[in-house]
């Protein structure tokens, strides 16, 4: 199954903020942590969205992105993870990674990076730079007819 993914982040580079995973079959996963000092654009763009109607984060520590990510993919022998943007990618493998030479027990997966704009869309409700509503919004885009 694909698995459409979105990141948000503190700045080039910074620590990841959110993360979210909606499936081509409707369910998703949304992550978010604290960002106590956020650079001046993620205050202002990205902070007062991390909840929104439709999209409710799971508020967890950094160290549990790759775990829930784990339980989350467990079911499915040979995830897809769509992206639309290198660093989402970058950002979902370092969550996997919970220490020297050790990672979250997933079977593996598979990585397609296409580079389109999301936005506009015509999702319903969508908010951009919200992770959850970002990776909807790409999937909308690439899978039209897909469970939203």
């Amino acid at each position: 199954m694909r698995y459409f993914l979105d990141t948000e982040f503190d700045g080039f580079g910074g620590p990841l903020i959110s993360l979210a995973l909606a499936a081509e079959d409707g369910s998703s996963l949304y992550l978010a942590t604290d960002c106590p000092t956020p650079t001046e654009w993620v205050r202002d763009n990205v902070m007062p969205i991390i909840t929104v109607p439709g999209a409710d984060p799971l508020p967890v520590e950094a160290d549990q992105f790759g775990p829930l990510i784990a339980v989350f993919l467990r079911r499915d022998p040979n995830p897809i993870i769509v992206a639309d943007w290198p660093d989402d990618i970058r950002y979902f493998c370092a969550a996997l990674i919970t220490g020297p030479g050790l990672m979250v027990n997933i079977p593996g997966c598979k990585f397609e990076m296409v580079r389109v704009d999301a936005y506009p869309t015509d999702l319903p409700g969508a908010v951009q730079h919200n992770a959850l509503w970002d990776a909807r919004a790409l999937m909308r885009r690439l899978m039209p007819g897909a469970a939203q």
